[in-house]
């Protein structure tokens, strides 16, 4: 699936939302997207082992200190069954649109204070694209069909 619909469904404008990476330069969300287009995946796999200590990412897999990430994009955030967030992510009505997931990894404090993850963030731009790149494929999607709000069906493996 395109990640464009992904960032559709989950309520995003693609073509308006702003948000900065890099050196802080802001660009268009569609931007984001080509960037992680172009991202190297399999890099991105193996820059995610650093995150294998606290989470999986295999459909099915349980939970450790940190939740399953199979399907994250487009996931709801703080919606996995069975595991108990901080209160910076529990209830969240916002989803893991790109831009979410793109400042979370950069800096996970200061894009949502007071959430319970010890990782520092990955400063590198080119390394983030590529976890990006490689979280998109991960699974899970949001149908064509928008409900009645705007957002897709959200489906999700592993939860």
């Amino acid at each position: 699936m395109k990640i464009s619909k992904i960032l559709r469904g989950a309520g995003v404008a693609a073509a308006l939302v702003l948000f900065s990476i890099g050196f802080g330069a802001p660009v268009l969300a569609d931007e984001l997207e080509d960037a992680v287009a172009t991202a190297d995946a399999t890099a991105g796999a193996q820059q995610f082992r650093q995150c294998m200590a606290c989470h999986t990412s295999e459909e099915g897999a349980a939970n450790r200190v940190g939740p399953n990430l199979y399907g994250v994009v487009g996931r709801q955030i703080g919606s996995v069954d069975g595991y108990r967030y901080s209160r910076a992510l529990a209830g969240s009505d916002e989803f893991w649109t790109l831009e979410n997931l793109n400042a979370y990894l950069e800096n996970p404090r200061a894009a949502r204070p007071g959430n319970a993850m010890s990782f520092a963030g990955l400063r590198n731009e080119a390394q983030r694209m590529n976890v990006l790149a490689f979280l998109a494929g991960l699974g899970g999607h949001v149908d064509e069909d928008d409900d009645d709000e705007g957002h897709g069906e959200h489906h999700e493996g592993g939860e």
